[in-house]
């Protein structure tokens, strides 16, 4: 008997563990994505033209029902004759207590860093600018706070030097279903796993990036660049694509920094 899978995500991060998950449900009998919930069509460009997210857009290439809202949940989502679970991955929402509730407390967590270490939203784009060499992905069994839940799982992983968040991300979240699915076909999620509590003592946070982030002062940039200081280059990679690193020179022009690497003329 196949388990209903409602899953939760919103951002490219998401998008591994949707792709991987889908093309596990193509090739195995053990999981039904049901429902994807995401985040609404947002107002994007000039015109500012309601586009979907790229979560969303997967999830429909499949013909899966997307929700776009935790407040459009219908009534009827969870199924009385199959166990339901549910996997967030970079939904960039705390799952309320009434919803944890419905599935019983089975919603489990891909959080891409050792936790409890890097619990918040910026994981990746905090441990590569804190020159991180070890890392790794963890799975939680979600509770009402947030990267606070026990651990089901944990797989440990390098941060290479010309890693930026979208390559690490996508690894680690990568990483992060196959521990997922792994537990699913050794029929350990829920019945027969034991969940080990998070030390709090031991934890850090990252928080939301701004694009005042990227900011650079004009005369420490070119001191930097001349010195081709590493911290230059971490902030660099951690900052890709986005905010990336940016200054105002003498004149008032706002420069951002595209490569690290003079190019070279013939």
């Amino acid at each position: 008997m196949s388990i209903n899978l409602i899953f939760f995500g919103s951002s490219e991060y998401s998008l591994p563990v949707l792709d991987k998950l889908i093309h596990h449900q193509l090739t195995s009998n053990d999981i039904q994505l049901r429902y994807v919930v995401t985040s609404p069509d947002k107002p994007v460009g000039r015109h500012l033209k309601l586009t979907p997210n790229p979560v969303k857009v997967l999830a429909q290439k499949y013909q899966i029902h997307v929700i776009e809202s935790l407040k459009k949940l219908p009534e009827n989502f969870i199924d009385s004759h199959n166990q339901t679970l549910g996997l967030v991955a970079a939904f960039g929402q705390i799952i309320p207590q009434n919803i944890l509730s419905i599935f019983n407390n089975q919603i489990y967590n891909i959080h891409p860093s050792m936790l409890p270490k890097y619990r918040g939203p910026s994981p990746l784009q905090q441990q590569i600018l804190d020159g991180e060499k070890d890392t790794g992905v963890t799975v939680i069994q979600l509770d009402a706070q947030m990267d606070h839940g026990p651990v089901v799982a944990q797989k440990k992983d390098v941060i290479l030097d010309t890693d930026t968040p979208p390559i690490l991300g996508k690894r680690l979240f990568e990483k992060g279903t196959d521990l997922f699915l792994d537990l699913l076909q050794n029929n350990s999620l829920p019945k027969s796993i034991h969940p080990v509590a998070q030390d709090d003592s031991q934890s850090t946070y990252t928080r939301k990036l701004t694009r005042q982030d990227g900011f650079v002062p004009y005369p420490e940039l070119k001191s930097q660049l001349a010195a081709k200081s590493p911290l230059l280059d971490s902030k660099f990679r951690a900052y890709w694509p986005w905010p990336g690193l940016w200054t105002i020179n003498p004149e008032g022009k706002r420069l951002k920094l595209l490569s690290l690497t003079p190019l070279k003329f013939s």
